[in-house]
Parts: structure tokens; C-alpha cells; sequence
């Protein structure tokens, strides 16, 4: 099989040395706040007060911090390997990610702090079969709530060594998506969502809001043509497809077999990092191309394309509301991690300013006519010094 030679963690790698000798953007406006921690560049990180309503939870040099909109904070886990923190619906729980050199573990703690509980590790050891080494070791990445808290999804390499039939006798290293009930973590993972075998396999999953039916991902796979060309797409689907259609979808080659994901963006630009509005309706976005990123706002795309993921007219269907009705909020050389405000006002972001990356926040105008948004006022600058900029946030009352 072909390979395309930059992966998507090289592309970023790409794009920070780029920024190290980059200007800044230098609009909104950051000022000296309360100290929170010190960052993985080893400044002191500060929070401007009064610029948000309700608590951030966010990563600091790989702690994991509560911060308020007054400006005051609280340390929760200092393990210095934090990442990913996902609040469950309740808001007493919050699932993250803790990170070692040949995998990672799944862990949640109190939104209040106290100890923490491991659901699953991914420690392993490795083994041969015949002259070639295998492992057992795991990696969790990117857990989100179901919407009733009653399970996480993750991704993960769960499955790495079953698709051998699937992929050239190569072991699927590409993250997937998967469930476990939190009643019982240590249950075998259930597949939501395969990926394309090669290119970096799924990212950013979550749950729309109010349709416990659907979910939303970043999907990398070669284009189905040459497999040479790198797609970094949105994609939906019904998280309940894999489990009801059993042998029917699998993971592999782009364009082979049957897919339970179906695209929403089109793959003419790299489009990553979709979080759902509040109420739901709208995407918000990070489109790569060349060598600009935007944040953008879709519609979501009608609700019957998860139903009929294979269908041509379908797939025709689910592409309309990113070509017609996407609005484009800002352009910078480095934007990261939408997050939408409880209330769905206004949006944040991690962007990079003065040699550190740090969260923003912009309010929006939505003109309900025609769909549109667009930012009202500046962006304002919440945190200076630098916070952990492949880390999404996540932003509750």
C-alpha cells in the first residue's frame, strides 16, 4: 500500500515549529490575572478575571485544573501526564486520560478533587510470534460521556491485533471508537466507530446533544482513488450500527465494504476538532488548508443521514449544510480546540499569542434567518503563559 508521508501529528509538529518563529495575531487582549500553575514552557500561567461565566476544566502542564470565572482555581491532579478531561452529565465526575511511554490509562476523579479511581490501564508487555514482536500494551485517548452517564466512549487500539485479514497482515495501530458501562469498566469494549486502516484513524468523538442516536469524529483516511492524498473529514453516525450489524462493517481500506460512518464534510480542506452547540444544532469546527486555520459554524445536517449511511443520495445529502451554510468566525496561522459556552453565546479556543498557547474566548451573533454566525466584538484573551494546546477544554456552568 502506499503511504502519505506526513501524519497528522506531524503536520502539528509542523505547524508549532512554524509558529515558534511566527508573529502574533495580536487582537482581543490579555492582561496579568491570578497565577493558576506553571506550564510545559515553564512560565507561570495566569487567568484574567471576569472574562467567563462558569468553571473551565482544562489541562496546565498536564495537571488537570478547575478554573472559575473569577478568576480562582483549583488543582485537582498534578501527575504531571494529565490529558483529555471529559465532565460527566451530573457534573460530579470527570473522565481523563493519564499518559506513560508505551501507553495510557483511563481514569475519573471528583469535579471537587480527591482521589483517583482507574476504569481500565493499558500497561501490558510485549511477546513474539515467531520472529515478530507483539504487545499487549493500550492506549486510551479522548473518553466522552454517554448522554445518560451510564457509559464512555474512548478511543483506543483495542483492536489492533484482530483486522489482520483487513490489513496487509499489519497490526491496526489506527485509534477507533469504543464503549465501556461504567458499571463495569473492565468489560470488553464494544466497537462504535472503525477506521481507515494507515492514516491516523479516528479523533474527537462525542455524543450530539439531546440524540443519544448519533455521535461526531474526526476520520483520516487516504483518499479511495490513488491512497495517497490525505481526507481529514467530519463524519456522523449512529453509535448502535457496529453492535446491530454484526460482520456486516469493518475496518480496512477507504472505500471498501460497507461504512457506518457517513461523511459531513467534504475533504476538499482538513476539517478536525467538531463540538456540538448546546441545543445541538450546529457544529463548530477547525478547517486546515494550506497554511492558514479558520474556526467555523455549520448547521448539523438532517437527522436521517445516520439512518442510511451507504446511500449515494445520502451521502449527497449529508455534505449540503458544509457547502452552503458554513459560516467562517476568524482565520489565524494557529487555532485549536473549540469549546462552546453552556449557554451557546459564545465560543472558546486555544490560539497561539507571544510565544505561548492560550485560551481565548469570542461572542457570537447567530442570525437565525440564515443560519449565519458571526463573532460580536474581540476575542478576549483568558489565560496567559501558556496552556496545553492539543487538550480540548471543557466549559460547564
Amino acid at each position: 500500500m502506499k503511504r502519505k508521508t506526513f501524519s497528522g501529528s506531524t503536520l502539528l509538529l509542523l505547524a508549532l515549529v512554524a509558529l515558534s518563529v511566527q508573529g502574533c495575531f495580536g487582537f482581543g487582549g490579555g492582561s496579568t490575572g491570578k497565577q493558576v500553575g506553571t506550564g510545559t514552557n515553564g512560565q507561570q500561567v495566569s487567568v484574567k478575571q471576569d472574562t467567563f461565566k462558569g468553571t473551565f476544566y482544562l489541562t496546565i502542564g498536564h495537571n488537570l485544573y478547575a478554573i472559575h470565572g473569577d478568576g480562582t482555581s483549583q488543582e485537582l491532579v498534578n501527575t504531571g501526564n494529565v490529558s483529555d478531561p471529559a465532565v460527566s452529565p451530573d457534573g460530579k465526575s470527570i473522565a481523563f486520560i493519564a499518559r506513560s511511554k508505551q501507553y495510557s490509562d483511563l481514569y475519573t476523579v471528583s469535579t471537587t478533587g480527591g482521589p483517583l479511581h482507574l476504569l481500565r490501564s493499558g500497561n501490558g508487555k510485549f511477546y513474539y510470534i515467531g520472529p515478530f514482536v507483539h504487545d499487549t500494551f493500550h492506549w486510551y485517548v479522548q473518553p466522552t460521556w454517554s448522554p445518560d452517564g451510564s457509559s464512555l466512549l474512548f478511543l483506543s487500539d483495542w483492536e489492533k491485533e484482530d483486522w489482520y485479514q483487513r490489513t496487509e497482515n499489519a497490526p491496526m495501530l489506527d485509534l477507533q471508537a469504543f464503549s465501556i458501562p461504567i458499571s463495569n469498566p473492565l468489560a470488553k469494549p464494544t466497537p462504535i466507530a472503525y477506521a481507515s486502516y494507515g492514516d491516523g484513524g479516528n479523533h474527537d468523538v462525542s455524543f450530539r446533544p439531546g440524540h443519544p442516536d448519533q455521535i461526531i469524529y474526526t476520520h483520516y483516511a487516504y483518499d479511495p482513488v490513488t491512497e495517497t492524498q490525505q481526507l481529514i473529514q467530519l463524519f456522523m453516525e449512529n453509535p448502535n450500527t457496529i453492535s446491530q450489524h454484526l460482520r456486516l462493517y469493518y475496518p480496512g481500506l477507504p472505500g471498501s465494504g460497507f461504512d457506518p460512518g457517513i461523511a459531513i464534510t467534504d475533504g476538499k480542506a482538513g476539517d478536525l476538532q467538531p463540538a456540538f452547540s448546546p441545543d445541538g444544532n450546529a457544529i463548530a469546527y477547525v478547517q486546515r488548508d494550506n497554511n492558514q486555520m479558520s474556526l467555523n459554524v455549520m448547521p448539523v445536517p438532517p437527522d436521517t443521514i445516520t439512518q442510511t449511511p451507504n446511500d449515494p443520495n445520502t451521502a449527497k445529502l449529508a455534505v449540503q449544510a458544509y457547502q452552503t451554510q458554513s459560516s467562517k468566525l476568524l482565520s489565524l496561522l494557529y487555532v485549536q480546540q473549540p469549546v462552546w459556552s453552556p449557554d451557546g453565546s459564545q465560543l472558546a479556543y486555544i490560539a497561539y499569542n507571544s510565544g505561548s498557547f492560550d485560551l481565548w474566548i469570542t461572542n457570537l451573533s447567530h442570525d437565525s434567518k440564515t443560519g449565519v454566525y458571526t463573532i460580536k466584538g474581540n476575542p478576549t484573551q483568558v489565560t496567559t503563559g501558556g496552556v496545553d494546546g492539543e487538550v480540548r477544554p471543557v466549559w460547564t456552568n
